[in-house]
């Protein structure tokens, strides 16, 4: 087997935590002042769902977002607004030891991109706030591309993009279907668990 080369990454949930409950906690509450959990899991099901959410991942503006949703769900107004308006509050910081192994990689001169499902408004956004986010060979985001992961044709497009020889190209990601998507298409692969799973596959591949 040939030796990994690069290094392709996810960004949410592999670089930073993200999750609409770390917002959605403050949001609701119950009388005694703790999260209600119940409401706000009914709130993510039904209203600000994640066929909704990827919708702005393909390219459509927060604005029109927001707007759509209050029109279906006038009396939900302030609890839509804030998913956008607090959207950084999704995400409560950096998986250290991933950045931490990325830098390591950038040092010995290891190509590393970024492949990642994130509106373009908020990845800006995100990027200014986490500056390792500026810190990658290349970065292929769903938003300003108008695709999707698995859509196999955001691979092909960081394959021509970026020079990437997917045998030699280790994706690193927490979604199966993505990993699924990439495995078609001979990537290297590492389904995302947990910290110590993934700088343990980086070892394994000499990379760290």
């Amino acid at each position: 087997m040939s030796a990994v080369g690069a290094v392709l990454f996810d960004i949410g949930n592999v670089l930073i935590h993200w999750d609409p409950r770390h917002l959605y906690r403050k949001i609701f509450r119950t009388p005694d002042g703790a999260p209600d959990e119940a409401r706000m899991e009914w709130f993510l099901g039904a209203i600000c769902t994640t066929p909704w959410h990827i919708r702005h991942d393909l390219g459509r503006p927060p604005e029109e977002q927001i707007a759509d949703l209050i029109r279906l769900h006038p009396e939900h107004r302030t609890e839509i607004e804030a998913f956008y308006g607090r959207f950084q509050e999704m995400i409560p910081g950096p998986l250290d030891g991933i950045v931490a192994a990325k830098q390591r990689m950038r040092t010995a001169g290891i190509p590393v991109y970024g492949l990642t499902n994130f509106g373009a408004e908020t990845f800006r956004e995100t990027r200014e706030r986490f500056g390792f986010l500026k810190d990658f060979d290349g970065v292929a985001v769903s938003g300003e591309e108008g695709i999707i992961k698995p859509d196999p044709r955001i691979f092909e497009l960081c394959i021509s993009r970026f020079g990437l020889v997917p045998e030699r190209t280790l994706f690193v990601d927490d979604s199966s279907r993505n990993i699924a998507a990439a495995d078609e298409l001979g990537f290297r692969t590492h389904h995302f668990v947990s910290e110590s799973a993934c700088l343990e596959a980086f070892r394994k591949c000499a990379l760290i």
